[in-house]
C-alpha cells in the first residue's frame, strides 16, 4: 500500500498493488505445484481483511502516517514473514515429493514472489533483483536450506531453526548494509554486452567516433550549386 501511494495510485490501484503483494508468491508456488483451489480462493477473508486495511490507510491521513511509520520501523516483522514464508513453501513442496532443490526453489518463490510481482506492475526493476539489496532472497534461500536438512534428520525444531535463520541473516544485513559482492561487470565495466543500453551519457559521447585531424568543414563554396529544379 505504501509503494503505491508513492506512485500515486488511486484506491483500486492500491487495493488491488496490496493484494498480488501478499498473494503473488503464494500464487505462483500453487501454479508450479498444480494446487487447487489457490490458498487465497479457499481463505477468501483474507480478500476481506486487506479491503478494510486498505480504506482507512488511503482515507485517512492518521492511518496513513502511522502505517508509514511503522513500516519503517517493521524490519523484525518483515523478516519474520519472510522465514515464515519461505517454510510453508518448503513443506507444501516436499509434501509433493518433490526433490529438495526444488522444494527450496517453492520456498523462496513464496516469500518474495509477490514483491516481484508488485515492482514489475510499477514498472521497476525488481528490488530483489538489484545490487546493493541487502539480503532478502538470500535470507529466504538460507532459510528454505537449514528446513530442509534439518527435516531430513527429522528434528523437531526444523521450523524454529529455520525462521531464526531466515530473520537473523536478514536483521543483520539491514543491520550493517551487507549485500551479495559487486558483479564484475559493475566493478570493471569491461564485461558488459556492447549494447549500450546501460552506458552512462557520458561514457555513450566517448564512444562516438572522432574526426581525423586532416578533415576539414565543408563550406558552402565546396558544393556544388543548387539549381531551382534540384530544390
Amino acid at each position: 500500500m505504501i509503494t503505491a501511494a508513492k506512485k500515486n495510485l488511486d484506491f483500486v490501484g492500491t487495493y488491488a498493488l496490496a493484494i498480488v503483494t501478499s498473494f503473488g508468491g503464494g500464487t505462483i508456488r500453487d501454479v508450479l505445484l498444480d494446487r487447487r483451489p489457490f490458498f487465497w480462493v479457499s481463505r477468501w477473508e483474507y480478500l476481506i481483511v486487506i479491503f478494510a486495511l486498505c480504506l482507512p490507510f488511503v482515507y485517512s491521513r492518521r492511518v496513513h502516517d502511522w502505517s508509514r511509520q511503522l513500516v519503517a520501523r517493521g524490519e523484525f516483522v518483515d523478516a519474520l514473514g519472510l522465514g515464515f514464508f519461505s517454510v510453508v513453501g518448503v513443506t507444501l513442496a516436499l509434501d509433493a515429493k518433490l526433490p529438495s532443490a526444488v522444494a527450496v526453489l517453492m520456498g523462496v518463490v513464496t516469500a518474495t514472489g509477490g514483491g516481484i510481482i508488485r515492482d514489475l506492475l510499477i514498472n521497476e526493476i525488481p528490488v530483489v533483483f538489484r545490487h546493493g539489496t541487502t539480503l532478502y532472497t538470500t535470507s529466504a534461500f538460507a532459510g528454505a536450506i537449514v528446513f530442509i536438512g534439518l527435516e531430513k534428520v527429522h528434528a523437531p525444531f526444523a521450523v524454529f531453526a529455520s525462521v531464526t535463520a531466515a530473520v537473523g541473516l536478514r536483521l543483520y544485513s539491514v543491520w550493517k548494509g551487507t549485500s551479495l559482492p559487486r558483479p564484475l561487470w559493475m566493478s570493471t565495466g569491461t564485461h558488459r554486452v556492447p549494447t549500450g543500453e546501460h552506458a552512462s551519457a557520458h561514457q555513450r559521447a566517448d564512444a562516438r567516433p572522432k574526426p581525423s585531424a586532416d578533415a576539414r568543414p565543408i563550406s558552402t563554396s565546396d558544393s556544388a550549386p543548387t539549381s531551382a529544379a534540384d530544390q
